[in-house]
């Protein structure tokens, strides 16, 4: 009797034309993962219908059956839902759904046809378009009205899912000097519903990876920016959780020290950003064994005794760079290491590199026989007793762990193969080998069709700057060398900027954009090879610095490297 008067809160019905008898899944999109809800197996018409007498989140929803997604829907807010689909399904492809209901989902579909169709016009034209100029004018074109049809959907729907979605289908339209600080403007981070959508976890990944360098100063600066702004309590716990993760496991050199300041300053500053009390005790460990090894840091100090007993200091050597190798015996990682730091000792005798080579174990004997097998010149030392403190000091919790120091004890590398070692004491040396000792000379043409050669410039000093506006870090790089280079003509500066692309319009439309038009923009119009011909322009943006003469002062520059010289070597007035 009971169960014939329970009053349910939801009901969602879904009847398939052509769909299998296998069950079918109502699920929940939350962030990268889907969350299962409900499942129930469908009549001999095809049609289940969920019900329950709990209230939904309101979020992005979707049907799955046979692992495949069928489609999605939206649901807005927690009161009563009634709503009903009907779908047809073909070749494992869903199509002709309707709905009642829900206006917003119907609104919705309608607009998930629009976009499959005017993309699928997109591409038509780029793939049977016979002028790529016209071809891109035609696009843009059909970019501009789906923008335009995005934000009425967004308006029209605000405060409502779709209005969320159709709100983040594209960034924001921003010029080049304002994407760092509003890329993410179109993400609400107040509201909480945002977390049952993928938006954030694509967005966040875009944005940190992409969008800012790599440099942890600054990925630390926007993401205090984000959790310390108007963020609604779950969306900060969901940001700071991805965010220490996107960061704690990535392969950059670096990216340890913007995990070590989240951790540190938001989640050990305030527990309840995170439930698992697990977690937040790995933290505080990676915290504890990571805050005083950090790149850029001065590295700890150690006085270790060697096997007859003699304290060697790490602070004492001298050499330009030191390297700390933390090893230990029945390691076949550390062995293999080992082999290829001595092989490269062998090979580098003459440089000025001194190994320190800690012994992590307390076998008096293995100690002995490993200061007998390393080069004389390494100083092999131990703490059988673990009284330094070196594992908190390097986080030394696994072996082979290898630092570099260069000559003030600065830790200019950690965590490092013998490989990448090799080429960080060569960048920090000034020993590595130079390809190109003068620029060859490239003729190109200008965005007003005239040509132009490298060597017509007539400078004492030529920025040679490679990039292509599609690269992530091209638009940041080339407006800050363009400011750089407008506040040093005076030092005589000239730039020879090289779109290396090949899409004319899309270049011309992006230097009227920026307004670079103080130094000199070319491009190569032919399909040859003139420029991957000479330089290594594979992974734009590239940045060369050349004398009067053309001979390459500088390969590989960072902005940063350069700003450097500008400012501080080169002199004032010539």
């Amino acid at each position: 009797m009971w169960s014939l008067l329970l009053a349910f809160v939801h009901s969602i019905a879904l009847c398939l034309n052509g769909g299998s008898s296998s069950p079918v899944i109502l699920a929940l999109q939350q962030g990268e993962q889907v969350v299962p809800i409900d499942t129930l197996s469908p009549d001999h018409l095809g049609c289940v219908t969920f019900r329950g007498d709990t209230r939904l989140n309101p979020g992005q929803y979707m049907f799955v059956q046979d692992n495949r997604r069928l489609f999605n829907f939206l649901i807005s807010s927690s009161e009563e839902i009634d709503m009903s689909f009907t779908a047809h399904i073909s070749d494992g492809r869903t199509s002709e759904i309707m709905v009642e209901g829900s206006e917003e989902n119907n609104a919705s579909i309608r607009f998930y046809r629009f976009l499959q169709e005017k993309y699928a016009q997109a591409n038509e034209i780029f793939e049977h378009g016979g002028d790529p100029g016209q071809a891109l004018r035609d696009v843009e074109r059909l970019e501009k009205t789906i923008r335009e049809y995005t934000s009425f959907l967004a308006e029209q729907f605000d405060g409502s899912m779709l209005g969320i979605i159709a709100k983040n289908v594209f960034t924001p339209d921003l010029a080049t000097e304002d994407v760092s600080l509003h890329y993410l403007d179109n993400v609400d981070f107040s509201d909480q519903r945002i977390l049952n959508t993928s938006i954030l976890p694509l967005r966040l990944n875009e944005y940190f990876t992409k969008v800012l360098p790599p440099v942890p100063d600054t990925l630390i600066f926007h993401a205090d920016r984000i959790l310390g702004g108007n963020i609604h309590p779950l969306v900060k716990e969901y940001t700071a959780r991805y965010l220490f993760t996107l960061f704690f496991t990535s392969e950059i050199m670096g990216m340890e020290s913007v995990a070590v300041h989240l951790a540190k300053h938001w989640f050990l500053a305030d527990p309840s950003l995170c439930s698992d009390k697990e977690l937040l005790g790995e933290m505080e460990t990676f915290v504890q064994f990571n805050r005083q090894c950090l790149l850029g840091m001065k590295a700890p100090g150690l006085d270790l005794p060697d096997v007859s007993g003699k304290i060697r200091s790490l602070n004492q050597i001298t050499a330009q760079f030191t390297v700390i190798v933390f090893f230990e015996d029945n390691c076949p990682v550390c062995s293999d290491e080992l082999l290829k730091l001595i092989r490269y000792h062998e090979d580098h005798r003459e440089s000025q590199v001194q190994f320190y080579a800690v012994y992590t174990q307390g076998n008096r004997e293995v100690m002995s026989r490993y200061a007998s097998f390393f080069p004389k010149d390494w100083i092999v030392v131990w703490d059988p007793d673990f009284s330094s403190g070196f594992h908190e000091k390097y986080n030394v919790r696994s072996t082979p762990r290898i630092y570099l120091l260069n000559r003030e004890k600065r830790i200019i590398g950690r965590d490092l193969g013998t490989e990448t070692l090799e080429k960080l004491i060569r960048d920090n040396s000034g020993e590595q080998k130079i390809v190109l000792k003068k620029a060859p000379d490239i003729i190109l043409e200008t965005e007003n069709g005239s040509s132009y050669a490298l060597y017509d410039i007539a400078a004492t000093y030529t920025v040679l700057y490679f990039y292509d506006p599609a690269c992530s870090v091209c638009g940041l790089v080339t407006a800050g060398l363009y400011d750089l280079y407008m506040n040093a003509r005076d030092k005589g500066l000239a730039v020879f900027a090289v779109y290396t692309g090949n899409d004319y319009v899309s270049w011309r439309k992006w230097l009227a954009e920026g307004n670079y038009t103080d130094w000199t923009n070319v491009w190569n119009p032919s399909p040859d090879d003139r420029i991957t011909k000479y330089y290594n322009v594979n992974e734009p943006p590239l940045i060369l610095l050349l004398d009067n003469e053309k001979h390459i002062i500088a390969d590989r520059l960072s902005l940063d490297a350069l700003a450097h010289i500008i400012n501080d070597l080169m002199p004032a007035t010539l």
